[in-house]
Parts: structure tokens; C-alpha cells; sequence
């Protein structure tokens, strides 16, 4: 069952400092690393692949993920986020991505390859 993002999470999100994307490979090996979100709304959370190389290789096994939020006005508190992990190359999201790109004259050390979107199946807030 997917999770709606309530207005306070997304805000959270928006001002974290860190946040911790998890995956892992068919082996069941974890693996770690830190991201921006690219965009949130109410459906879930936009990563832009950059270079994720690891990470997609395992969401394409397994789309399991998890995501820890440090939220950046309460240092003690942290979004726990469980949810599934989607790759895409092409669509309405993508695009926006690919545009803004464009329009900000980025890089190409920066191009997005693909976008990962993460629908959250459950959020726990915790205070550790």
C-alpha cells in the first residue's frame, strides 16, 4: 500500500540536512549512500541518477528501499521511510528533470541519466 506524504513530511524533507538512501543487491548486501531529493510531493520522492551506478543495479534485483531523513530544525529527530524504489528513463517526471536541466545550463558531470521515484509504504518518526 503506498503512503500519502503529508504537507509536514514533505516540508521535513525539503529541509533536511542529510538523507540516507538504502538499497540492496541480490545477495541481500546493503548499501548506503547520501542524496538530494529532486523533487517531493504527495506521491513520493524524486531522486535524479547522476551517477547511481551500485544503486540502480540494485533496485533493478530489488526495489525495496529505505530512506533516513535527519531533519535539519530538530537534530534529534529522524523520518524512517520504507517504500519501493521505481526507475525511469523517460515520462512526464523525467522530463521535468531533463528541462530544468537544460534550463540551468548544468554541466555534463551533472546530466541525469534516469530518475529514481520512491513511493513510501511507511513512515516512522523517531527521536534518536
Amino acid at each position: 500500500m503506498t503512503f500519502v506524504l503529508s504537507f509536514d513530511y514533505i516540508n521535513l524533507i525539503k529541509n533536511s540536512d542529510q538523507v540516507v538512501f538504502a538499497t540492496s543487491d541480490s545477495n541481500n548486501q546493503p548499501r548506503a549512500i547520501i542524496v538530494q531529493p529532486s523533487k517531493i510531493d504527495q506521491n513520493g520522492i524524486i531522486l535524479s541518477n547522476i551517477q547511481m551506478n551500485k544503486t540502480i543495479e540494485n533496485i533493478k534485483c530489488n526495489n525495496k528501499c529505505f530512506l533516513n531523513v535527519y531533519c535539519k530544525d530538530n537534530s534529534d529527530m529522524q523520518l524512517k521511510i520504507t517504500g519501493t524504489a521505481t526507475i525511469y528513463k523517460d515520462g512526464i517526471l523525467y522530463n521535468e528533470i531533463k528541462n530544468y536541466e537544460e534550463k540551468n545550463n548544468l554541466p555534463n558531470e551533472l546530466k541525469v541519466h534516469s530518475i529514481i521515484v520512491i513511493k513510501p509504504e511507511y513512515i516512522e518518526v523517531s527521536q534518536e
